[in-house]
């Protein structure tokens, strides 16, 4: 028997470890997309992900799959995790975790990146997903950047 229910799309949620906080404008665009039936996949990072996994789990938002690039993620709300391990083997520093977040924009139909003006692993996930021409959604929370960042 052939399987033709429409493809669920899958959305990206890419942001800042250094935002602290979902502010307001935030959570009205994880209310919207919790309103529509979607995929959601995320990174293991503590800032924007593990706010976005709480704010999902905590309004009954299940459909979530969690990527890491270690064997285990560090920070993790749902039982649904892709690890990288393998693929990140050799790889050190922002390359190990960029395997994950390739993936992440490959796999996705659509991306929402919650960034601070400044992060790096924020802003080549916004240029990788706007080169393969996917819908991306950018909210700026923007904050100083601290003394000797990226130094």
């Amino acid at each position: 028997m052939i399987n033709l229910a429409p493809h669920k799309t899958t959305v990206f949620i890419s942001g800042s470890s250094r935002i602290k906080k979902l502010n307001d404008e935030m959570k009205k665009c994880l209310d919207a997309l919790m309103q529509r039936d979607v995929r959601v996949i995320v990174g293991d990072c503590f800032g924007i992900d593990h706010l976005a996994q709480m704010y999902l789990k905590k309004n009954g938002f299940s459909d979530v799959t969690v990527y890491c690039s270690t064997e285990k993620p560090r920070k993790c709300e749902f039982p649904n995790v892709k690890s990288m391990w393998a693929e990140s083997q050799g790889k050190t520093g922002e390359d190990f975790y960029q395997v994950k977040d390739k993936a992440m924009c490959n796999e996705c139909d659509e991306a929402i990146a919650f960034w601070n003006g400044y992060s790096y692993g924020v802003k080549c996930n916004i240029d990788r997903v706007r080169a393969m021409n996917k819908p991306m959604t950018v909210i700026l929370e923007e904050q100083p950047m601290p003394e000797g960042y990226g130094k």
